[in-house]
């Protein structure tokens, strides 16, 4: 009868360098982080665009393309934004432990987060009309 042997348990300080940044919790974390900022982002494109082609004269009023994701993130913002500290959280986190180039993507994140939060805020005062 042949014996069962156990599986090896990784050694965990030699494998660190070889595993891929992404793999590593840190990595793990800004690719949390990067998830929880993609709708604020896709909101963001067209908006942004449609200033750049207003600002060069391309663009005269509003167009279906470029105005219908942030009209519709207009109202609903101020309907889903108290989930914005759970990204706010993460981010914070994630900047405690982040260095270097990542640690900029992080604060640009967390100026995102904060931005759409203000705006939900200002919405719900009252300041930018009733929500």
């Amino acid at each position: 009868m042949s014996r069962i042997e156990a599986p090896q348990i990784p050694d965990l300080a030699n494998h660190a360098a070889d595993t891929p940044w992404v793999e590593t919790p840190e990595g793990g974390r800004f690719f949390v982080n990067a998830v929880l900022v993609a709708p604020e982002l896709i909101v963001v494109f067209p908006f942004a665009l449609g200033v750049a082609l207003r600002a060069m004269g391309l663009v005269q009023g509003p167009t279906v393309f470029l105005d219908v994701v942030p009209w519709v993130a207009g109202h609903a913002i101020p309907y889903v934004a108290w989930l914005l500290p759970i990204p706010i959280w993460t981010t914070l986190l994630n900047l405690k432990v982040a260095s270097g180039r990542i640690r900029v993507v992080l604060f640009g994140f967390l100026a995102l987060h904060s931005s759409f939060l203000g705006y939900a805020v200002l919405r719900w005062t009252g300041v930018l009309g009733a929500p």
